[in-house]
């Protein structure tokens, strides 16, 4: 084959997996429905973990549970306070997700290119967020 057909025949695919790429994409949201029983058939295992593989896929799962119980104090508070202090949360909320991130790098530094990094670093990911959660529940209950 040319060199020129070959770009033409890669031309022509690329076109077609984009032509088919929203119905693709329309299918994968359909099947989204079926994640959270996905992720709560997972979570029935994360109690006794056997692997390290588990390990760290419980690992992520509890971050990730964390993370979404944050962000729905989050916008909780955020539908009580003013334009301005919602301004002030917003930034000290950026300021606090950098800061936990470089924490939680720094208390998993010796781990880094190890097995058990990944899993490690969710945990911590996990505690700092349940930390932070407690603060944005205790100043809700004040408003």
């Amino acid at each position: 084959m040319s060199q020129g057909r070959a770009i033409f025949s890669l031309i022509v695919s690329l076109a077609v997996v984009g032509a088919n790429s929203g119905a693709v994409f329309a299918e994968l949201q359909q099947d989204s429905a079926a994640i959270p029983n996905h992720i709560a058939q997972r979570q029935r295992n994360c109690s006794n973990p056997q692997s390290n593989v588990e390990y760290k896929e419980c690992a992520r799962l509890r971050y990730e549970a964390a993370d979404r119980r944050l962000n729905q104090v989050y916008q909780q508070l955020v539908a009580k306070l003013s334009r301005k202090e919602r301004s002030v949360l917003y930034e000290k909320q950026i300021k606090w997700i950098k800061s936990r991130d470089k924490t939680c790098e720094l208390e998993v530094y010796d781990n880094r290119g190890g097995t058990g990094y990944q899993g490690f670093l969710n945990e911590c990911l996990e505690r700092k967020t349940k930390q932070r959660t407690a603060e944005l529940e205790n100043y809700l209950k004040k408003r």
